[in-house]
């Protein structure tokens, strides 16, 4: 019977017995055997037998027995790591085994049976059982983003950076992209991603604008996508579709114009503050942009010019009345014979940024579209700068020839003649006559105020009377007129006669009138506008 029971206990113990696994870490940190213990999801699924170093003494090889339920899980691409306290660009982690102690992880595969592995030195930032789908971003420079960085759809985080490789770096870096379901299914061919990492603080126009993604992303860095509606058709990118990485979402905005038309100017004076991504202007709309900035030396001519390049975007621009695929044709050359050139102005007082801006100048030069250089090249006019400057030292120019030394002795010596003539006896001698003269005139005209103050009320009933007798006289008339006739030579002059008369009383009336509101005109004489 004892023999039964012991071989019964031995089949259950050999059938219950899951198998015995080998898991490589580089370090055995946080790990005791006998002691530490293999979780999925908070369940136990084996523990740690024995410890050891491998023989070339790269790594730790740790032997682990597994439950039974645990064997269907053990196959290729099954992920371990140790779970202990972590600080990482995703947050903090495993704050519970401070005081339960390190354990293993375990996240399942999806390939055939294995009994070997190698562990992670660092937990994987999306575990098996998460659904969602996985894109590759190729970008020329990785920047702050990381294994844990966000991602984030319309400012909601909706996956994370799962990692990347770097293997060869001439070609980029190719970044895995995890998006989780169902944000997932937002991503379409059309969908561009940029790296919303840290702050942009830009100026333009319309001020100081702070733009972050997230406090988050400015600490650990982050993507984010969008799509334009245009591009939210057919179905959702497949898994493994690869997209470009934008530096920032500036970049993203100026990708959707893909037809880029380059040009050369050559500049003669300065162009400070002028750089690649220096915006192209016309009438203060953005339609390009400053693509290389260099100085170059004509051995030939023996002069210095600065050869600016930019890239016209015509699709920013309207074509009315022509072709849709107009924008491909060489739209410039008509108008640089109607006086179109470029010049530089300044694009932001704060920053100091310069700005090329094509604009008429219809008293230029006459030139034609230069075609003997790489790029097609615009003539250009000094810049606002320069020609201030050309100005000013115009005027300083003429203000050198000016004999300033002479004038100034000239100016003095006049100085002095008038402090030598206000001093002398004759000059003070004439001022005391005419202030003894002008005094004279003040009491004359007192004196002429005065006295003809009551003549003037004696006026008025003396051609009162006046004009009583010339009504008498034109009564004595009318008499006469019937006793000699109307046609008689007597009549004919008494008339005139009395005709002189009134027009004499009439002006001894208007002179009387004037002379009662201006009384000093018997002295001064009358004064203009009176």
């Amino acid at each position: 019977m004892a023999a039964l029971v012991g071989v019964y206990l031995a089949w259950v113990a050999l059938s219950e017995q899951g198998p015995t696994i080998t898991i490589g870490f580089q370090t055995a940190d946080g790990l005791e055997a006998g002691k530490t213990q293999i979780k999925y999801k908070d369940v136990v699924l084996g523990t740690v037998r024995g410890i050891a170093l491998s023989e070339d003494l790269s790594h730790v090889d740790v032997k682990a027995e597994m439950t039974k339920q645990a064997a269907r899980q053990l196959r290729q691409g099954t992920r371990f790591w140790v779970v202990r306290p972590r600080l990482s660009a995703g947050g903090v982690s495993g704050l519970s085994t401070i005081i339960s102690g390190a354990y293993i992880e375990l996240d399942p595969g999806p390939g055939a049976s294995e009994r070997r592995f190698t562990g992670l030195e660092d937990p994987p930032v999306v575990q098996s059982d998460v659904p969602g789908t996985e894109f590759l971003l190729t970008a020329d420079r990785i920047g702050s983003v990381a294994a844990g960085s966000p991602i984030y759809f319309r400012d909601v985080q909706v996956g994370q950076v799962a990692g990347y490789e770097s293997s060869d770096l001439e070609a980029g870096v190719r970044i895995h992209a995890f998006v989780r379901a169902p944000y997932d299914r937002q991503v379409f061919a059309g969908t561009r991603f940029w790296n919303a990492s840290g702050i942009s603080l830009t100026t333009g126009p319309e001020g100081v604008k702070l733009q972050l993604e997230s406090l988050q992303a400015v600490l650990a860095g982050g993507i984010a996508f969008d799509t334009p509606a245009t591009a939210r058709t057919g179905e959702s990118a497949k898994p493994g579709a690869v997209f470009p990485l934008y530096k920032d979402e500036t970049s993203v905005q100026e990708a959707q114009y893909t037809v880029r038309l380059p040009y050369i100017i050559y500049f003669d004076g300065s162009v400070g503050g002028l750089a690649p991504g220096s915006p192209v202007e016309w009438g203060g709309i953005k339609i390009g942009r400053v693509t290389d900035v260099r100085l170059q030396y004509d051995t030939a001519a023996a002069r210095v010019r600065i050869p600016v390049v930019i890239e016209l975007q015509p699709q920013r621009v309207d074509v009315i009345g022509g072709a849709p695929d107009q924008h491909d044709a060489e739209p410039l050359g008509p108008l640089v014979r109607r006086g179109l050139r470029a010049q530089v102005k300044t694009d932001n007082l704060l920053t100091g940024q310069m700005a090329v801006t094509l604009d008429m100048f219809p008293d230029a030069v006459p030139a034609e579209l230069g075609t003997g250089d790489r790029y097609p090249v615009i003539p250009s006019v000094p810049g606002q700068v320069d020609s201030a400057l050309r100005s000013i030292n115009g005027i300083l120019d003429r203000l050198s020839t000016l004999p300033l030394d002479q004038l100034v002795a000239q100016a003095n010596a006049t100085l002095k003649s008038f402090e030598t003539l206000a001093a002398s006896p004759e000059m003070k001698e004439s001022m005391r006559s005419l202030a003894g003269a002008l005094s004279s005139a003040r009491q004359l005209l007192r004196q002429a105020n005065t006295d003809l103050g009551p003549a003037m009320q004696k006026l008025p009933p003396i051609l009162d009377t006046a004009q009583q007798a010339v009504r008498q006289l034109n009564g004595t008339l009318g008499s006469i007129d019937q006793g000699y006739g109307a046609d008689s030579t007597f009549k004919r002059d008494l008339t005139r006669l009395m005709g002189q008369v009134e027009d004499s009383l009439r002006s001894f009336r208007d002179l009387s009138d004037y002379l009662e509101q201006h009384p000093e005109a018997l002295v001064r004489g009358k004064t203009p506008g009176n």
